[in-house]
């Protein structure tokens, strides 16, 4: 059984704008391919992210850096579907839409409501975090559910409280920001809210927005989040994931999900898989989704790792039967009918 988890590009937007904004560095410099930060629904293992985090506190000498870019952990920074999330009429609206809604840009988490009396708390559970990194994990959500609240009741809106997740973090501004009791070592990320907040609307009123329109393509890249003991999904995003480090390899793959080169190789071979024939599978069906973005053959190579055209074309065509040339052309033929 492979158990692993997922967070989108996009969902990382918010935090390379404010770690830029405040302290001049960008996710690059933490050995983040660049064609990965170019692809905003790309799909990235989670304990990499959770590397990340902690690498980020190393790189800024502040283990507080979390809040001190909270005024850019924002939902609309994580761009169009991020603005989808808060664009209701209302606060109730935006809770449970942020709620359901997020599963696609992060999975194997719990995004949800807890009712206590006249206490609503707003929760984020994951038991994929772990280490240093659950503490700026944990803050990071809790600073995104505090700003969506504050943008429907007000900039000065304190919660009740807030419970965090991992080690405590040492430093006043996390108080000043949030303005109420906080508690950390929480099993869940918490913020408490009066249930009254959920049932008497907004206390300012928010902008006209124009509805977001979704392509087929984006559709599909919105909605491809794998379940985390889905193996064959799994597999897919994970070989999918490193080709942004170079063409697919077996050993690679093994350390992402925690396995031995030839326990990776036992998982796909019960499963009736073999390594090589599943990355060319899944390499092809790539092509064909940038091919669908109006892609040029020779850039598709390269952005899936292939040493050269010739090698990608020989690919492609044992598994579709036809050249990359002579599939985008039956593509853009489809297309004119």
């Amino acid at each position: 059984m492979i158990n692993i988890a997922f967070i989108r590009t996009a969902f990382l937007k918010p935090l390379e704008l404010g770690l830029q904004k405040h302290y001049g560095i960008g996710l690059a410099e933490l050995g983040i391919p660049p064609q990965l930060l170019k692809e905003p629904m790309s799909l990235i293992p989670f304990n990499d992210y959770l590397q990340w985090l902690e690498q980020i506190e190393e790189l800024t000498n502040d283990p507080a850096y979390m809040i001190k870019i909270a005024a850019d952990l924002t939902f609309e920074n994580i761009g169009p579907i991020g603005k989808w999330y808060v664009t209701c009429p209302d606060l109730a609206l935006a809770f449970r839409r942020i709620n359901y809604g997020v599963s696609c840009l992060q999975g194997g988490a719990s995004f949800h409501g807890q009712q206590s009396g006249k206490i609503v708390k707003w929760v984020y559970y994951n038991n994929y975090a772990h280490g240093r990194a659950a503490s700026f994990d944990s803050l990071k959500i809790a600073i995104l559910f505090t700003q969506v609240t504050r943008n429907y009741m007000g900039d000065d809106y304190v919660p009740l409280k807030i419970e965090l997740s991992g080690a405590e973090i040492i430093d006043p501004a996390i108080q000043q920001f949030f303005g109420c009791p906080i508690t950390w070592q929480s099993p869940a990320t918490k913020v408490w809210l009066n249930l009254s907040m959920l049932e008497h609307g907004n206390q300012r009123p928010l902008p006209i927005t124009k509805p977001i329109l979704v392509s087929n393509l984006q559709l599909d890249d919105l909605l491809n989040m794998p379940q985390p003991l889905d193996l064959a999904k799994v597999m897919f995003e994970i070989i999918n994931y490193s080709r942004y480090y170079g063409f697919p390899t077996l050993d690679f793959i093994a350390e992402k999900i925690g396995l031995s080169r030839q326990q990776l190789q036992r998982r796909l071979h019960d499963n009736g898989w073999t390594f090589t024939s599943m990355t060319n599978y899944i390499l092809c069906n790539l092509a064909i989704k940038y091919m669908l973005s109006g892609m040029s053959i020779e850039m598709i190579a390269m952005v899936l790792s292939y040493s050269n055209v010739q090698s990608f074309s020989k690919a492609f065509k044992r598994n579709r039967g036809l050249t990359p040339v002579q599939y985008q052309q039956q593509l853009l033929e489809r297309s004119l009918n």
